[in-house]
């Protein structure tokens, strides 16, 4: 896609984390960039005055973008994240402003997909815990009875959300011949091998291993709680890399302990970063990772490089190619209304 960088005004865009140095150049072709490139991400209040004068905005999961931080840059157009999910984004917000949201959908579904099939691997065959034995000096003579893990080729995987990551993992598992049951808001007849199941209590009480990849809504939060962990065969291990909040953790904590299930792979957590004295972080039979299941060079630079089709399009008074409330602004938003 490209874009006229002749014209006399200028746009004005936020980056708010450090981004690719040629995603930067390509946006900079058109407009005035600022790129927040601390340490920390911005706080509410310097997000809300960095934003100010701004044509365009690429955020991040780690930004409240909410009403206020709208009501502070009047001339913003478009909030282009960097991901899949937008929950930090009021959407509703932003639709009643005229104000486009855009993400980065199809371009992490593979490697997210990788990400939570390692995860099961690394879970069911006791890696982490296997690395931290040598390292702490405890691997003594060959003992048949040591670090036993679970099989995982013929177990059942029962996956929550059936989308583009879901199906991924779907397709990994067939490699290890695992039987696919899921559990989604409709059946898919264009997965093949794979069983969908009526309800969330039977999907749980028949997996060997739950991959959970729903989205984060008011319906969600909170899916996977102390019934739900009861539910679940006491080998059972759960991989989370959707959003954190779809998991209770201190219910998954107290599940670990009591043994009413194996083993926990979290690729997120609620809140993030997670406190270094959470106690889920003191369990043997709990991996967790920093939130990194689209972190490859080639998967972050596609996202990337989205964000700044998004934004672009969006400043120039175009929807961008992945707005994903094009229908609620339609008519009445602050783009002039081109197609994109």
């Amino acid at each position: 896609m490209s874009y006229d960088a002749s014209s006399n005004s200028r746009y004005e865009v936020l980056i708010t984390r450090r981004t690719f140095p040629e995603a930067a150049a390509r946006m900079r072709e058109v407009a005035d960039v600022r790129i927040l490139d601390g340490e920390e991400p911005p706080t509410n209040e310097e997000l809300r005055e960095a934003v100010r004068d701004m044509d365009g905005l690429y955020s991040h999961i780690v930004d409240d973008v909410s009403a206020g931080i709208m009501d502070a840059a009047p001339n913003l157009k478009v909030i282009a994240e960097f991901g899949v999910g937008y929950d930090n984004v009021d959407a509703a917000a932003a639709s009643e402003r005229g104000i486009a949201v855009a993400n980065t959908p199809g371009v992490l579904s593979e490697t997210t997909a990788d990400e939570a099939f390692g995860l099961l691997l690394a879970a069911a065959r006791r890696v982490c815990e296997g690395d931290r034995y040598v390292r702490g000096g405890h691997w003594g003579p060959f003992d048949p009875l040591g670090l036993l893990g679970t099989d995982i080729h013929h177990a059942t995987l029962g996956i929550v959300g059936l989308g583009r990551i879901g199906s991924e993992v779907a397709k990994r598992a067939g490699g290890f011949d695992m039987q696919v049951i899921y559990h989604n808001r409709h059946r898919r007849d264009d997965v093949l091998d794979a069983e969908y199941v009526g309800t969330l209590d039977e999907l749980l009480g028949r997996s060997d291993f739950v991959s959970l990849h729903c989205p984060l809504t008011a319906e969600t939060r909170h899916l996977m709680g102390p019934e739900q962990f009861r539910q679940m065969k006491r080998s059972a291990i759960l991989v989370n890399t959707t959003r954190g909040p779809v998991v209770d953790q201190k219910a998954l904590y107290e599940a670990l302990v009591a043994g009413e299930i194996s083993a926990a792979a979290l690729d997120v957590t609620d809140p993030e970063p997670m406190a270094a004295d959470d106690p889920l972080l003191t369990l043997e039979n709990c991996i967790v990772v920093p939130h990194v299941a689209s972190a490859t060079v080639g998967t972050r630079m596609k996202m990337a490089m989205m964000c700044v089709d998004n934004v672009l399009a969006g400043v120039e008074g175009r929807f961008p190619p992945h707005c994903v409330n094009r229908a609620e602004i339609e008519g009445r938003s602050r783009l002039e209304g081109k197609s994109a």
